[in-house]
């Protein structure tokens, strides 16, 4: 952008030469450097704070489908990539082991209820002490309550869809074994909700911004367009600052450490899609990982917005022959 500015005033100054309105001197020949000087100065180190940018990326939650119980897999009905609603189902585990266990608990609670009447009639009869009875009626509650937790397991033997979205990579079959410490889970689940837009912005650039300031968004995937947005959060901590629990003594921060830059939330403004055609909810919902560059407007330095907005217009463009 310096260079186009300063082959702009070089030009000019080319064309006063000519027309006699200036006189070539040492001054004017030396100008396009005070030029340069003036640009960097007044405008461009300004800008810095004044409209920072930065890497954009879209980012969504991955939901790790662990079951609740343990089993072999005996279907599984979801594919990949396909929409999934609320409720629908993932995959299924055999349920027989768990109706077999509640079979049981019926049956010994049948035997329970029947001995706790008996004692209750001993009792009336002054034949059983108050202590039988006591047991009994701790025996059916205790059965009752095991019979709960085995119809909520056996509820859990069909894993469902947490909210609409869609499974990515499912490689779960039928015949395969689960269980309910996976700590990677066996299905990755993504909801149409969670996606997040998240701007790198260095520190030294990002004194200024405030929540609820404009900004503009431009993404790899939507060459030559740009879209207004508004920041939403600002994350007031950074990976540098997380101490991880262990043994050992923490080093101190030097000189030679790198400031890792803030993370400002962004929210798309909806409402100017359709001046590209295209549907809200569709950009709303930018595939995850889409990747980008984004500008902030604070109300400091405010002369030099003008250049930001061109240079990231210039960057969208550029999208169409440099898509890396």
């Amino acid at each position: 952008m310096i260079v186009f500015l300063t082959l702009c005033y070089v030009a000019v100054l080319f064309l006063f030469i000519k027309i006699g309105i200036i006189k070539l001197n040492l001054w004017w020949k030396l100008s396009p450097i005070v030029w340069v000087l003036l640009l960097f100065i007044v405008l461009f180190i300004p800008m810095q704070w004044g409209a920072p940018s930065g890497a954009v990326n879209m980012y969504q939650d991955v939901v790790k489908i662990t079951p609740e119980v343990s089993g072999e897999v005996i279907e599984v009905p979801v594919e990949a990539l396909k929409p999934v609603a609320t409720g629908d189902v993932l995959f299924r585990i055999d349920p027989r082991p768990f109706e077999y266990e509640i079979a049981g608990l019926k049956a010994k609670l049948e035997l329970a209820q029947l001995n706790l009447r008996r004692a209750i009639d001993l009792k009336s009869s002054n034949f059983a002490p108050d202590v039988t009875v006591d047991q009994y009626e701790a025996e059916v509650g205790l059965l009752k309550s095991q019979i709960d937790d085995a119809q909520f397991r056996l509820e859990k033997t069909v894993v469902r869809a947490p909210s609409d979205g869609y499974a990515v990579g499912v490689t779960l079959a039928v015949g395969q074994r689960v269980t309910n410490t996976s700590q990677a889970g066996w299905i990755s689940y993504v909801s149409n909700d969670s996606s997040t837009l998240v701007m790198g912005v260095n520190q030294g650039f990002a004194r200024h911004i405030q929540q609820g300031m404009p900004a503009e968004v431009t993404f790899k995937i939507l060459p030559g367009k740009i879209f207004n947005a508004s920041v939403q959060k600002i994350a007031p901590i950074t990976p540098a600052a997380q101490l991880d629990p262990s043994g050992n003594v923490p080093l101190a921060p030097t000189a030679n450490d790198v400031p890792q830059p803030l993370a400002i939330i962004l929210k798309l403004n909806e409402n100017e899609f359709t001046e590209y055609g295209l549907h809200p909810v569709d950009i709303a919902r930018t595939p995850g990982g889409a990747f980008g560059e984004a500008a902030i407007y604070t109300e400091t330095s405010q002369v030099s917005h003008i250049i930001r907005k061109v240079m990231l217009r210039m960057q969208a463009w550029m999208n169409y022959i440099m898509p890396i």
